[in-house]
């Protein structure tokens, strides 16, 4: 996975994919079923970490606050992911806020039936700590994220990994699977929505992506991952 503004991001396979099979079928077997409406909080960051929460269903955004107190995106989460895993193996509060973006169907365990599931599946706890690292790696990216000139590259890396993420093929093109905003996507590279709606002004007329109101398709992946690299459209 590349850690620059501008390299391309691979993501990681979820969670749940990562397991065996007798411990992913253990994993599913745990908890209780909930579903969450979209725009509603599963988890607010200063919470307690007395749960975890396995997305069964459905995609919801991770956000959390930058130094200015503007709303940042640190990632999207997709099926057979887990959340709220750091407060609990800390045993701290939660750092972050995860809010559905449609609606979303989870398993919701308590602390204590999870941190029993790793003591006896040391695979999962390594699984655990790798999900962690990984997401300390994309929070301190997103805070520190430098205001470069290169709006058109950022944007069309963030569109190149939202692909990887919840990709539709199409016979137009690759579908953004999640309606994001231009607000959102300005969260989630972290710019200003004015740049970003430049950058994909520019994207269109080059004929790398389509987009109308809260949903972006991109026709051109080779262009938008020269762009991605090169920085030039």
């Amino acid at each position: 996975m590349g850690l620059g503004p501008e390299a391309a991001e691979e993501r990681e396979r979820p969670f749940l994919e990562r397991l065996d099979e007798p411990v992913r079928a253990r994993l599913l077997e745990m908890g209780t079923p909930q579903t969450y409406e979209s725009r509603q909080a599963l988890m607010r960051a200063g919470e307690p970490g007395d749960f975890v929460m396995l997305l069964r269903h459905g995609y919801v955004k991770v956000t959390s606050a930058d130094r200015m107190g503007a709303t940042v995106i640190l990632d999207v989460g997709v099926p057979g992911d887990l959340h709220g895993e750091i407060a609990v193996i800390a045993g701290g509060i939660r750092m972050a806020d995860v809010v559905a973006i449609e609606e979303v169907h989870v398993r919701r365990i308590a602390a204590s039936e999870f941190n029993r599931f790793l003591l006896d599946h040391p695979s999962a706890m390594r699984e655990v700590l790798v999900s962690v690292a990984r997401r300390f790696v994309l929070a301190q990216r997103q805070r520190t994220q430098s205001w470069k000139p290169q709006a058109v590259a950022r944007v069309a890396t963030r569109l190149d990994y939202l692909v990887d993420v919840c990709g539709i093929r199409t016979p137009a093109g690759w579908r953004i699977g999640i309606p994001l905003s231009q607000d959102e996507l300005a969260q989630f590279i972290p710019m200003g929505r004015t740049m970003v709606a430049q950058a994909l002004d520019k994207l269109r007329k080059a004929g790398v992506v389509a987009s109308s109101r809260r949903a972006i398709t991109v026709v051109d992946r080779e262009a938008l991952r020269v762009i991605t690299e090169k920085g030039v459209t």
